[in-house]
């Protein structure tokens, strides 16, 4: 197989995609789920809309991902694949357990009314390498996502080279000719993440923990592995194109159904503890879902297939933003959260704040150093102007196109 000419559609999914992860994550301050710490009052509208989206915000990026394993190993031989995947998302992970977390876990503390002498007195409890929450410091916090892009890069290299290989070739012409005379084919995927949402996600709750997190690796790896495929064999991606009406059809309309009478601020029309209720809100979700990503997909590749200098930019700074975004939060949200303003006012600022300081710190203290290029999973730069090398200088997550 040959590398593919690059497609600027997917490079601007996969900023979009991060971008909403910063607005998703500022807005858990003020809905009652699970978090650091918490606004003293929550919204009901909050719920609906980041409800909305958790459900397809990080397949998205998983199936992103996958697509830019198919194009970097188009380029690569697979010793350099390995090599570039561990210094771009190995040393990141590294890099952010020690320096990038710490102040997330340091702002919890505070909150839980846990007082240190300095930061610095804090900071060293990570070298006591007791794991959080159980005291220490030690963490990977929002960027076990790339643990798993890593895990998963490793333990599928195997099938991604044979797949790829002449031995293969059969194999994805059947495959191809199957999905394009038959296009409801791409829709299969409903039965597999069926399976892993009645079966596997009772008996493993999402943990985020890489060793007991088996129901979301059994997700992120089908989507993860679905990106590869439809970057893979030729003419899936036009029949995504050509199902896009169908596909926004089949993720709207259940999604509105929840957002008016599950997830919004109105009279819920059905028990939610009751097992009939579970069994139908999970169908919706699984019909929701892969509508809204090819949807998506074939959407973007319509009308986003295009280069621009804004993307250049933000495709480059996105994987630095990601990886600072949840501690840039953390540390204004904890001071931000304390006025005695409305949630609207706080979310607004918060979001501003965590956009301009992320944004501040990558053009002060990364974009112009290789050295910190390097912690932050980003090519070197040559010394020549930054726009003409663009396609070798992409976020680590689909790096290469």
């Amino acid at each position: 197989m040959e590398a593919k000419e690059r497609r600027y559609d997917v490079d601007w999914l996969r900023v979009i995609a991060f971008y909403l992860l910063i607005f998703f994550h500022a807005g858990m301050f003020f809905v009652p789920w699970q978090f650091h710490f918490k606004n003293p009052q929550t919204s009901e509208w909050f719920e609906t809309w980041m409800a909305f989206l958790h459900y397809w915000r990080l397949p998205l990026l998983f199936m992103i991902s996958g697509i830019g394993v198919s194009y970097a190993l188009g380029k690569r031989s697979p010793l350099k694949f390995v090599g570039e995947r561990f210094k771009r998302l190995f040393i990141p992970l590294i890099f952010g357990m020690l320096v990038i977390i710490p102040p997330q876990i340091y702002f919890e503390r505070l909150t839980q009314g846990v007082h240190f002498g300095s930061y610095f007195d804090f900071w060293k409890t990570v070298f006591e390498f007791k794991p959080y929450p159980l005291g220490g410091a030690l963490s990977w916090h929002h960027l076990w996502f790339i643990l798993y892009i890593l895990f998963y890069s490793l333990v599928g290299l195997p099938f991604f080279l044979f797949f790829r290989s002449k031995y293969a070739v059969g194999i994805r012409e059947r495959i191809s000719r199957f999905v394009m005379k038959h296009p409801n084919t791409i829709y299969t995927i409903m039965i597999s993440l069926a399976f892993c949402y009645f079966y596997l996600r009772p008996m493993f709750p999402v943990t985020h923990g890489m060793f007991d997190d088996w129901y979301n690796h059994a997700e992120s790896f089908i989507f993860f592995l679905s990106g590869y495929l439809f970057a893979s064999i030729d003419g899936v991606w036009n029949v995504i194109v050509e199902q896009r009406k169908k596909s926004l059809i089949m993720g709207v309309v259940p999604a509105l159904f929840l957002i008016l009478f599950v997830w919004g601020p109105t009279l819920y029309i059905m028990n939610e503890k009751t097992e009939a209720f579970g069994l139908f809100y999970g169908t919706l979700i699984q019909f929701m879902v892969p509508g809204i990503l090819f949807s998506v997909l074939g959407y973007g590749k319509i009308l986003l297939n295009k280069p621009s200098r804004l993307l250049s930019y933000a495709n480059e700074s996105v994987y630095p933003l990601y990886i600072l975004h949840q501690s840039v939060q953390l540390s204004i949200g904890y001071f931000i959260l304390q006025l005695n303003w409305g949630i609207l006012p706080k979310f607004i600022l918060v979001v501003i704040g965590t956009f301009g300081l992320s944004l501040l710190i990558y053009e002060l203290l990364i974009r112009r150093f290789n050295v910190m290029r390097l912690l932050f999973g980003l090519k070197f730069r040559s010394g020549v102007k930054q726009e003409k090398n663009i396609r070798e200088t992409q976020p680590v997550f689909e790096e290469g196109r």
